[in-house]
């Protein structure tokens, strides 16, 4: 499935970076590739397996890119950085919102990429803003800016941080849907901490005042968790 990104850059990855393992090094790069096998040249590097999802793309592999990134510097095969910047491109006209907010799945055409539906997926329903998708989605097209020096995965981060500032609640802490029925208490911590890297990111990358609210939103989540959530 697509989270090898997830797991191996993270585990073997690092352990390559820190200790200079050549088998360690070795099976990133096998992870690569099969990351790189799940890409449909319609656009996009597919979700799950099993029949019916040929076509099932979600906002969470943006996180998974940086693996492809990872394989391309060790590399310099550019199909590496292809796969990962189509599927970013992908995701900023098929699940980036108007208003910033994201879809969670987009179900395509897998032989045409016509996009097709966009179920709520784990969000509260169709049309929602699953706030741990919104983070992927702060994050993800964060670190494909890092790595590209893209202008458009920078602007599209910046949205979504822009949407998801907003839409922090009073205390600090962040609902599990931005568009769940209010007076339903459900809370992802998840989704704070992960949106405070992708804004901690940005702080370095944009500065001034715009570098100061990302800043001042991560900071206050992460407190916000501290006091409010952990069971110290």
């Amino acid at each position: 499935h697509h989270d090898v990104g997830f797991m191996f850059l993270l585990s073997l990855g690092a352990d390559w970076r820190l200790t200079g393992d050549r088998e360690a090094l070795r099976q990133t790069l096998i992870a690569a590739d099969v990351l790189a096998g799940r890409y449909n040249p319609a656009g996009f590097i597919r979700a799950w397996n099993g029949k019916g999802r040929e076509g099932w793309a979600i906002v969470d592999c943006l996180m998974n890119l940086p693996l492809l990134y990872f394989a391309w510097g060790q590399t310099g095969d550019p199909r590496y950085l292809n796969i990962a910047k189509c599927h970013a491109d992908t995701a900023i006209r098929y699940f980036l919102r108007e208003d910033g907010s994201c879809n969670h799945i987009v179900i395509f055409d897998p032989y045409t990429g016509q996009m097709l539906d966009s179920p709520g997926g784990q969000g509260y329903e169709k049309g929602s803003s699953w706030s741990r998708g919104q983070a992927w989605a702060l994050y993800g097209f964060t670190l494909s800016h890092l790595h590209t020096g893209e202008q458009r995965y920078l602007d599209a981060a910046q949205r979504v941080a822009r949407y998801f500032i907003a839409n922090i609640r009073e205390d600090g802490l962040t609902d599990c849907d931005f568009r769940q029925p209010k007076g339903e208490e459900r809370i992802d911590n998840i989704a704070a901490a992960c949106s405070a890297c992708g804004l901690l990111e940005l702080n370095k990358l944009v500065g001034g005042e715009a570098g100061q609210a990302y800043l001042a939103a991560a900071l206050r989540m992460l407190n916000a968790m501290a006091s409010l959530s952990a069971d110290w």
